[in-house]
């Protein structure tokens, strides 16, 4: 998706003038008053705004705090991490069935949009009251570092919503601008959740700790899937082509709830105390804007 280089409104601006100058000599046609109908869609996505909040319970105090010699300490509650993960546009796609009331229309749509979704380093992490947790500190044997990795793959958000749209007395008689709203449930899933840190120490006396400094490393490679509610805000405009067929571009806004993961590990030094030990995350601001090129069927009366 970063090979896009021209805005998708512009792509999608262009693909319009192409329909609409292909049309041009069709003689103008009156809106139908009622009816069923069906329409599909295809668009370019953006996700704004999203965090990630997580946190464990485990005591665990690590060679880079200066704890080679001890492991577990009672003054540590657990940790806490905060990232500001960043996505690259994505694609979509959405289908929809519903009715025209006059200017009114009821439909219920489906969704899905795509992204690529970068983690990023973390903006902090303390112990979960709050406290700084260090970084790195020279310790008796020598310099413990830890090396981390941590990414995602993909953000697949999947919506099941009731619509209502009202279209709006402007325009040239073929154009039909309106606006809208929605409400349903949104699938929501991260394919991959990746993270791994090990431990060492460049002066080569890691063997010399006790524990090793690979009691520490810890792994997790999981995955999320959440179902949320989702809010919808339509704006855009259709432009008949006939008596039953319209096309145009639609743009939407979706707000989609927080999300919650519960994540386990591969291989955690707190396994030895409790085997079942988790970390929970939290991605929330979720807001989704999408532009699509949609088609319109209408059929019956």
């Amino acid at each position: 998706m970063k090979n896009l280089q021209k805005p998708i409104a512009v792509v999608f601006a262009t693909t319009i003038c192409l329909i609409l100058g292909s049309v041009a000599e069709v003689a103008a046609q009156d809106r139908r008053n009622s009816g069923w109908y069906i329409s599909g869609g295809l668009g370019g996505n953006l996700v704004h705004g999203l965090d990630q909040s997580g946190s464990n319970t485990e005591s665990t105090c690590y060679p880079t705090s200066a704890c080679y010699d001890l492991v577990l300490r009672a003054d540590i509650p657990g940790y806490r991490w905060r990232y500001d993960p960043s996505t690259d546009r994505g694609m979509g796609f959405d289908a929809a069935v519903g009715r025209v009331f006059d200017r009114t229309r009821l439909e219920v749509s489906f969704a899905q949009r795509r992204n690529n979704v970068d983690q990023g380093p973390p903006l902090e992490i303390t112990y979960l009251d709050g406290t700084s947790a260090g970084t790195s500190s020279y310790v008796g044997l020598g310099l413990a570092q830890a090396a981390a990795t941590n990414f995602f793959e993909d953000l697949v958000t999947r919506t099941v919503s009731l619509n209502a749209y009202y279209d709006l007395p402007i325009g040239p008689q073929r154009i039909t601008p309106y606006v809208g709203v929605g409400t349903g449930i949104a699938f929501v899933e991260l394919t991959r959740i990746f993270f791994s840190i090990e431990y060492s120490d460049p002066s080569g006396e890691g063997t010399l700790y006790e524990p090793p400094l690979s009691f520490y490393d810890s792994k997790q490679d999981t995955r999320l899937s959440d179902t949320v509610f989702a809010g919808h805000v339509y704006a855009g405009a259709d432009y008949s082509l006939g008596d039953r067929t319209a096309v145009g571009l639609k743009m939407t806004y979706s707000r989609v709830d927080d999300v919650e993961h519960t994540g386990t590990y591969e291989y955690h030094p707190y396994f030895e105390t409790d085997p079942s030990f988790t970390n929970k995350n939290t991605f929330s601001a979720m807001n989704h804007w999408s532009v699509t090129l949609n088609l319109r069927f209408m059929f019956g009366k």
